[in-house]
Parts: structure tokens; C-alpha cells; sequence
């Protein structure tokens, strides 16, 4: 059954914009927990004014379901992760000037900088994943490394100018997820995901997670959150039943 992680990101950013603490993204995460989301997602970018160490070590402490830590690949960050011991570090491309954009990550650059880190996250027994693009040269280069998971950048999906567009990324999404569960990697999925787009992903074969930030914490400004969690949890499951 596929699962939803709730990414906490845009929230802590619209709290750093309006300098508003009461803006908790550690209670959000707290009560989508609550309305049956599986796991919490979000990433820490040092000196950006977005997820704190303080919002890390409460989500650590209250957080009851799968706590997945997103990191850009430098030393920093990873000592971050091992203070914190998440359930998974997913390694990705992030700009501190510019937190919103989190991007996949060339893994042909950083080769040797994960080898180096990847030993020390998982003897800590943190589960380690990297955000790729779904394209073939990219899934063999982290075939060659011992990730347990990779994150499926799924934005080419959805943000398809149209449906034809949408097709073609949406069978390169499930290419790349057929791939890497033949070698033995579990995979996850995120990128702007919304609710329109949770039908395709939740038939791509092999797919665990399906993060969803800004669609969740928009619809709960009108539903709340309870009900914007289940309904996201119910088209997981109508699409899986079909």
C-alpha cells in the first residue's frame, strides 16, 4: 500500500516570511500524524531561515511515524542528521538563498562525498536515500551505490503542460520505479505533488511514499487538516483498489 509523507517546508517558510512562531509546522505534523498521515518529511538547509534545529529536535521527540530528513550533501548537514538520528536522510540539491528550490541531485558530482557519508548515516541506522531525476543515466550511477531508497523527482509529471506530456513523464516515472525495485531499492516519490496528480502515482509499481507539502496544507485551510490528510489517503487507496 502506498503511503503519504506530509512535507512540513512550505510551512516553515511561510513562518520565517511573516516572522509568525505561532506558524508551527511541529504541530502540523503532529496533527496530520493524527489524521493517518505515515510519515513527515523536510528538509534542513543551514543558515536559511526555514526548518530549524529546534523544529528537528521536537519533530524527533513528538513525531510517532516515519521521520524523513532531507539534507543537502555537506558535512554540516550530515552531523545535523546524526544528532538527530531520522528515520531516513534523503540527500538532495538546495540553495539557502532560496529554500523553496530543493532540486535533484547530480550524483556524477557528488560521488565521492556520498561514499564518504553514506557509511557514517547508515551505521547509525538511518535509511539513506537520494532525490534523482527518473532519467536512465542518472538511476545507473546510484544503482552503483548502497542507498537503500531512491526519491523519484516527479515534477516533469506533474507539472505536464498536457496530457500528452503528462503520459510520457508519467511512464518515465514508472520506468524508473520498475528499474530500481529489480535492483533492490525501495523508491519514494515528490515533487509539487497535488491531489490531481496522487491517480497516476499511486498505480507506478514499486513506489512507497508519495510526499505532499503545499496541496496538503492548501486544502487544509479549507477542509482542515484532518480532512485534507484522509482524502489524500483515500485516493491513495481508491487508485491502489482499481
Amino acid at each position: 500500500m502506498k503511503r503519504l509523507s506530509v512535507l512540513l517546508d512550505d510551512l516553515a517558510i511561510i513562518r520565517a516570511i511573516l516572522s509568525d512562531n505561532q506558524i508551527d509546522p511541529v504541530r502540523f505534523a503532529v496533527l496530520a500524524e493524527h489524521a493517518g498521515a505515515n510519515s513527515i518529511t523536510c528538509t534542513y538547509i543551514n543558515k536559511s531561515k526555514t526548518v530549524t534545529e529546534r523544529d528537528l529536535r521536537l519533530l524527533k521527540e513528538m513525531n510517532n511515524s516515519f521521520f524523513n530528513l532531507r539534507i543537502p550533501i555537506d558535512n554540516d548537514a550530515m552531523r545535523m542528521a546524526l544528532s538527530i538520528i531520522p528515520d531516513m536522510v534523503t540527500f538532495v540539491e538546495a540553495n539557502p538563498n532560496n529554500p523553496r528550490t530543493i532540486n535533484a541531485v547530480s550524483p556524477s558530482l557528488h560521488q565521492a562525498a556520498i561514499e564518504e557519508m553514506l557509511p557514517n548515516l547508515q551505521a547509525n541506522n538511518i535509511s539513506v536515500a537520494i532525490l534523482v531525476k527518473p532519467e536512465i543515466e542518472y538511476l545507473k550511477l546510484v544503482s552503483k551505490l548502497p542507498f537503500d531508497y531512491v526519491e523519484l523527482d516527479a515534477l516533469e509529471y506533474t507539472e505536464a503542460s498536457d496530457i500528452n506530456d503528462e503520459i510520457v513523464a508519467l511512464d518515465k516515472l514508472k520506468s524508473a520505479a520498475l528499474a530500481l525495485g529489480k535492483w533492490g531499492m525501495g523508491v519514494n516519490c515528490s515533487g509539487n505533488i497535488t491531489y490531481d496528480d496522487i491517480d497516476g502515482l499511486a498505480q507506478t509499481p514499486n513506489v512507497e511514499d508519495i510526499t505532499m507539502g503545499d496541496s496538503i496544507f492548501r486544502r487544509s485551510l479549507l477542509v482542515g487538516i484532518n480532512q485534507a490528510v484522509r482524502e489524500a489517503l483515500e485516493l491513495m487507496r481508491f487508485r491502489e483498489v482499481d
